[in-house]
């Protein structure tokens, strides 16, 4: 990436993640907020008003699942609100692919996960990367997760812009707000501003390279079902709920069914499992992600 002259912050893709929806309505009524960060062009966007409004995830269809290149190119109008939304701001601040108006976009998210400060980036962006890193050592509790995505194909909201990172906050909630986490994230949000500013400045660019931990999707994993389908038939075991970010190994204690028996895990070895027992994933089946840990130099 070049420079950096317009940045979208989004909050709301879902609508019932509400730190990123409350930052949004508040930096629009208090624009003082941030204009003063940085020189580039900053926009901030509802994503999903309906779905907020409703204190939902969405409405008829996940919001951030609707922005690949395929579902953005249907010329027919979508029934579907979230696909004709989705239309909507591909126009505002994309369109997706090379031709974007947005350099940079922020999407404020909330997971009833025990993720801290997840900074979830889908592409290998210079910028990106080093702002990341940055904030690790700023921010006790945050974490790098390295999504890889092939934007065309890609369903989600940031990848409209050249560069983006989804911020996925928890535990949190869904529905509700918690005033620290509301702070800290906020004061999250604004340090990606001001980074932005001293990669405009090239100052950035010229810190030294710091060491981080990066967790990379390997696969997501769903819950016990019976063969053919239906109810699940185990729960997240109790000695694994809560410990995102922690090596499981062949072996370890995975599920405990209802009836007490546990499940061991039995695969690759090690992995970190993060999404542990996330409330919205139940109806995607997706009990945790695996992730493979990596130390870098970014």
């Amino acid at each position: 990436m070049s420079l950096i002259n317009t940045i979208v912050v989004a909050g709301g893709t879902h609508g019932n993640e509400r730190t990123g929806a409350r930052l949004v309505q508040k930096w629009m009524e208090h624009p003082e907020c941030y204009n003063s960060l940085c020189s580039a062009k900053v926009d901030l966007v509802l994503a999903n008003p309906e779905a907020v409004r409703l204190n939902r995830r969405y409405r008829d269809h996940d919001l951030n699942r609707a922005f690949s290149q395929t579902c953005l190119d249907v010329t027919v109008e979508p029934q579907q609100y979230e696909f004709r939304r989705a239309k909507e701001l591909n126009a505002l601040y994309g369109p997706k692919g090379a031709d974007t108006k947005t350099d940079l976009l922020l999407d404020v998210h909330n997971t009833g996960s025990n993720m801290g400060y997840c900074l979830i980036l889908s592409a290998r962006d210079p910028f990106t990367m080093r702002a990341s890193a940055v904030l690790t050592q700023e921010f006790k509790d945050a974490w790098i997760y390295y999504q890889p995505e092939e934007r065309s194909a890609s369903p989600y909201f940031g990848t409209v812009a050249k560069a983006d990172v989804c911020i996925e906050i928890g535990p949190q909630q869904h529905g509700t707000l918690d005033a620290a986490i509301f702070e800290e994230s906020e004061r999250l949000v604004k340090r990606y501003l001001e980074l932005a500013e001293e990669w405009n400045r090239g100052e950035l660019q010229k810190r030294a390279p710091i060491k981080v931990d990066v967790y990379t999707q390997f696969k997501d994993l769903g819950y016990p079902k019976p063969q053919g389908g239906g109810p699940i038939q185990a729960m997240i075991h109790p000695d694994l709920m809560g410990r995102d970010y922690r090596e499981l190994k062949d072996g370890d204690k995975l599920f405990r069914t209802f009836d007490g028996k546990d499940i061991l895990y039995h695969g690759e070895s090690p992995v970190y499992p993060i999404f542990i027992s996330e409330p919205a994933y139940y109806e995607k089946d997706i009990a945790m992600s695996l992730t493979v840990k990596s130390v870098e130099e970014w």
